[in-house]
């Protein structure tokens, strides 16, 4: 039977962390609810170890490309239990294919679709799990399929447009790293030994760098461990619950970075609560699942609020304006849709532009980042360039 780990609060903001096993996220849920609590977290353990799926990871990619067949499948007019399988064979993601075949018997002793998935929410997201139980519940699965497939292909290539646009970058800061250590470690100490043996009084930068360059020979593998240690540490570290939390605070600070993650924020959240409401679930209870997709945890911790506030009756543009953090054109707009009685409409319009506003805000910080990273190595190039010249100008000079 399935071990989950979750995290649980009640309403005096009391939280409770644990371990239960039980076959669906469901009856987790339950058993807390019997307790005065509600799930805010959950994970699946106890999955065995194999070297196979050690590197294999789903992505959003994967998530949209199912619920994209998916719908087709079942628009085919074909059972839910021969779609699950007919995606099974067919995904090239070992993992995911393991997953899609413990749903596909999960499925045939009985289970539903959401049942089943809600074993693996570290797979399958609760908005998405929640998503599929509407569907099943109301006729519209296919729907909802093809709604949650538009959303995660949306999603992923935002995610893919900011990859490819910190790629350049990336190689320039590896580069930079690389060049460094190759003038450092073999170009500088090679000079150093002829202009020594050529006499005359060192510049201080030279002898600066020359000094450092001998820490770094003398000591390369002391620092190489130091710098995979502590990569490591603040990979852990930014995994973490606090530094997450502290990373996306970060983000809402920076200057140039903060204005690109609240149109992302801002996207992220008006077509997701767009789907929601289009999907007949009461403003409210939209509220609570958006807890957990807006993909920023400082902002997560503002929302709380936010959704207390709607619980008593105020609306949602005022609560998110307070917030401090959307733009006022989204709070317009929540405004015009609360009024006029359209406001998934108006949150799906809203989404759209947005998009546009994110891939715009994307290129920007790209077009400034790359020169400042080209800035950055033909300086630090040119410092250890002008550390060689200067001493050998000077010799020169003297010889003169």
């Amino acid at each position: 039977m399935p071990l989950f780990t979750y995290r649980a609060k009640n309403l005096k903001g009391e939280e409770l962390t644990g371990e239960y096993e039980t076959t669906t996220l469901g009856s987790l849920e339950h058993m807390l609810k019997e307790r005065g609590y509600f799930l805010v977290d959950a994970k699946h353990k106890g999955h065995v170890f194999s070297f196979s799926g050690l590197f294999a990871r789903i992505k959003v990619k994967d998530l949209s490309v199912f619920c994209r067949q998916f719908s087709v499948i079942v628009v085919s007019g074909i059972a839910i239990v021969e779609a699950v399988a007919i995606l099974r064979d067919q995904t090239e993601n070992k993992k995911f294919k393991d997953i899609l075949t413990e749903i596909h018997e999960e499925i045939q002793k009985g289970k539903l679709l959401s049942e089943a998935m809600s074993i693996y929410p570290e797979v399958f997201p609760e908005f998405l799990s929640s998503m599929i139980k509407i569907g099943e519940a109301s006729g519209t699965l296919d729907t909802v399929m093809s709604r949650m497939a538009d959303y995660y292909e949306n999603d992923n290539r935002i995610r893919m447009k900011v990859k490819t646009a910190m790629t350049y970058p990336t190689i320039i800061a590896v580069l930079t790293v690389c060049v460094v250590i190759l003038l450092m470690t073999v170009v500088l100490p090679m000079f150093a030994g002829v202009l020594g043996s050529m006499g005359g009084q060192m510049p201080l930068l030279t002898l600066v760098l020359m000094a450092v360059s001998d820490f770094i020979v003398e000591n390369f593998l002391a620092l190489l461990l130091l710098v995979v240690f502590l990569i490591a540490a603040i990979s852990y570290y930014l995994k973490s619950e606090s530094g997450r939390r502290w990373f996306d605070r970060l983000k809402l600070k920076v200057p140039f970075v903060k204005k690109t993650v609240v149109k992302v924020i801002t996207s992220r959240f008006a077509r997701s609560m767009g789907i929601l409401l289009k999907s007949g679930i009461p403003i409210i209870t939209a509220m609570e699942i958006m807890g957990t997709l807006i993909g920023n945890k400082a902002v997560e911790e503002r929302f709380e609020r936010s959704r207390e506030a709607v619980k008593e009756g105020r609306g949602i543009a005022g609560p998110m304006k307070e917030l401090g953090v959307f733009p006022p054109l989204l709070i317009h707009m929540i405004s015009v849709g609360e009024s006029t009685g359209e406001l998934d409409e108006m949150l799906t319009r809203t989404a759209g532009f947005f998009d546009e506003e994110v891939e715009e805000s994307i290129t920007k910080l790209t077009s400034m980042v790359e020169p400042v990273m080209i800035i950055v190595l033909a300086a630090i190039v040119g410092t250890i360039l002008l550390s060689v010249m200067l001493p050998m100008i000077s010799i020169m000079s003297t010889v003169n």
